[in-house]
Formats: structure tokens, sequence, C-alpha cells
């Protein structure tokens, strides 16, 4: 029998981490919560009809240990789990209780499922009891003290927030509502791309330890076992004696020999299972989606420039939008973003023609297609495999995306 430790922050953390144990198939016997009673008040936990033993005490029902107080109780509770030569780290759970945290201990009867229940408290948020520790000492923490005082509400609040991240710092500089800024020359509108940068960071997922403790338990076994005694018997007879009867007159002596059997008892140690604790390294591919933002500028001349149909127009600053659109919709179609980038030109161009002007694109798509259809009959411009560049084109010039 193995029993698995875990330390949660609060409560609520603790309490979902039991309940996933529940739900694996874990008796609510087999499954123990420890924290300050001042934890529990200062958090909201949901509560369901599964009882989980031991929840917001240490103290137990032994008749013994009844007048011991709250720490005192749970000191013995972790001594007791824990091995004679361990008590360091008995004593850190039974701060970490102290400060608010609360623990769960697993105990687990099947040896194949050690493992189950570390990556279940892991994946719970338990932390690491060893670098928790080492951050007392910084404080100058340097042992539990079973006559220490429960930490109160405001104290835990406190404990809490040493652990959570900082906010990051609000930036420093000063913008102008648009974004620009003026410069001798005139007015600068910065143009801003986002680029995806996707890496990796190792995340501490807590330390959950497995210990063996001995137990003791009654064995009864019979045996048989013989005695000898010596049988004495007086028998009442009437004859002559014979010379052998005579030689009783010069007396003499017989020896029995009482013999008994006792039982002896003697015990030997076998190894009857091993268990192996370790890890286990796996990897997995995550597919990771984002929304990329880039600073687009159109600039509308009017009738200032030709009103044609043509594909002269000047996208250059709305170019990284279509390149944008063209890896998200029409890379998987096949061909490069020169094949798509006319039919882009061509749907921004649209808009500077008078004739569509003030028209909506299902208006303007039945001229647009038979236009587009005259201008290139065949290969990789066909209208079907275009008409979205073109429509994203129009729709970023007209704004009705």
């Amino acid at each position: 029998m193995q029993t698995v430790v875990g330390v949660f922050d609060t409560p609520g953390e603790a309490q979902d981490a039991s309940e996933v144990l529940l739900d694996s198939g874990f008796d609510a016997s087999e499954v123990r919560l420890q924290s300050n009673p001042a934890a529990q008040a200062s958090d909201t936990v949901t509560t369901t009809d599964r009882t989980i033993t031991g929840t917001g005490t240490g103290t137990g029902t032994d008749p013994r240990h009844e007048d011991e107080g709250f720490m005192a109780g749970i000191g013995r509770f972790f001594s007791d789990l824990f091995s004679s030569d361990d008590t360091e780290h008995a004593g850190h759970y039974s701060e970490a209780v102290r400060r608010g945290s609360t623990v769960v201990t697993v105990t687990v009867t099947e040896p194949g499922r050690v493992e189950e229940v570390r990556s279940i408290l892991a994946a719970a948020g338990a932390v690491d009891i060893d670098k928790r520790s080492e951050s007392w000492r910084e404080e100058g923490y340097e042992g539990f003290d079973p006559s220490s005082q429960p930490y109160h509400p405001d104290q835990i609040a406190a404990e809490r927030s040493r652990y959570q991240n900082n906010n990051l710092s609000a930036s420093k500089d000063v913008m102008t509502p648009d974004g620009s800024r003026q410069v001798d020359q005139g007015t600068v509108l910065p143009v801003v791309r986002e680029e995806l940068e996707v890496g990796k960071r190792e995340v501490d997922l807590g330390t959950v330890r497995v210990f063996s403790r001995t137990e003791t338990r009654p064995v009864e076994e019979q045996v048989q076992l013989r005695e000898e005694h010596a049988d004495i018997e007086r028998r009442t007879v009437d004859r002559p004696a014979s010379e052998a009867d005579l030689k009783a007159f010069e007396g003499g002596s017989i020896e029995i020999h009482e013999t008994a059997e006792r039982p002896v008892v003697s015990k030997t140690a076998r190894v009857v299972e091993e268990v192996v604790v370790g890890t286990e390294a796996s990897t997995r591919t995550e597919t990771v989606t984002e929304q990329l933002r880039n600073t687009v500028v159109d600039v509308d001349k009017g009738n200032a420039d030709t009103i044609n149909m043509g594909m002269s127009a000047d996208t250059g600053m709305a170019e990284p939008d279509y390149r944008s659109h063209y890896q998200a919709n029409m890379a998987s179609m096949g061909g490069s973003y020169d094949d798509y980038a006319p039919a882009y030109q061509y749907g921004y161009s649209l808009r500077s023609n008078p004739r569509y002007a003030e028209r909506s694109w299902d208006e303007v798509e039945a001229d647009a297609r038979d236009d587009w259809t005259r201008r290139n009959p065949a290969g990789n411009s066909t209208w079907e495999k275009t008409k979205q560049a073109v429509r994203h084109g129009w729709e970023s010039m007209t704004g009705q995306r």
C-alpha cells in the first residue's frame, strides 16, 4: 500500500483534484483533505454529495488525542503518515496547512495506479513542497512548531499573493489617440504588423511525493503439540512370589522421561513485489491558432486617377493584408500569392469605377465575373478560383467586409 501526497494553494483546487480522483474510481475513504479552517472560510468551495474523509481536521477520532491543539493534531497526522526517518517532510506538509494550503493524501492499494494518482494531482495544480519550504526559509522558517497558531484569513491571503504572477507594468510610452506622432517633416503614421512566434516553455507541474511505510498485521497458525507423561497404575494380585519377585526386597528404581512439545516462532522476510517510481516522457503536437493584426492604410484618390477596370491600381499599402488573406483562404487551393495578386488588384480597382462605386458586392459580382472572364479565359485565373481574392480586394477598398 502506498500513499501519495499533494499540496494545493486553495481548498477549491484540492476539492477539484479530489473529484477527479473519485471519478477515476477511488473510494472516498481513500482520499483525505487536510486544511486550515480559516482557509476554507475564505474560499467558496462547491460541495457534492460525496464526502471526503478528514476534510478540515487533523485530529482524527482517537480519544487519546482529544485535548491536543489543531496544529498539534495536524503534525501528528503527518508524523504517523511518514516514516520516522523523514520527519522533515512531515513538518513541511504540516507547515503548509498552517499557512492556508490544503493537503490531499491518497491511499493507493494498487501499486500500478501510483503514477496515475501522481499525474492527477500534478495536473490539478499541486505545488512543489521543497521549493515552497525554501521560500519559507528565506523568511526565517526553521521547521514546523506544533504549538504555533494557524494563519488567519488576512495572513492566508497575503501568503497566496506571494506566489501569484506579477502584473505586467504599464507602458511608459505616451501615444496620441490615433497612434501617430509629429516630426519636422510632417505627421508619421506607423504601419504595424503582428508576427506569430511559437516557442516552448517548461511549466512546473509541482511535485507529488510517493513514500512507503511499514504496517503490522496479526497472523494465526495452528500447530499440533505432543506430550508424554508417566502413567502409573496399581493392580491388586494374589499369587505365590517367584524368585524374580523376591528380588524386589533388594530395592531399586525405574526412571521414566516425560516430554512435551512447545511452539517455536521464527519469521523470515521475503520480497514479494517491487514498485518502480519514475517519470515517463511523451510528446504531442498542438496547433496554435491566433489572430494577427497589421495596419492597413488606404489611399482614396477619388476620380483624379484612371477609372477604368484595368489592373494598374496601386495596392502596395494593402499588400500585407492580401498576403494574410491568401495564407488563410487561398494557399490550400494551390498556386502562389503572385498567382492571385492580379485578382486582389482587380477587386481593389473596381471601387474607382463610377459604375460600381455606390453598389454592393452582390450587385457588382455578375458584371465583375463577366469582365474578369473576358480578361482571363483559362488557366489559374478562372473566376471560381479567384473570386474570393477579387471580393477581398473590393471589400478592402469599400470597408464592406
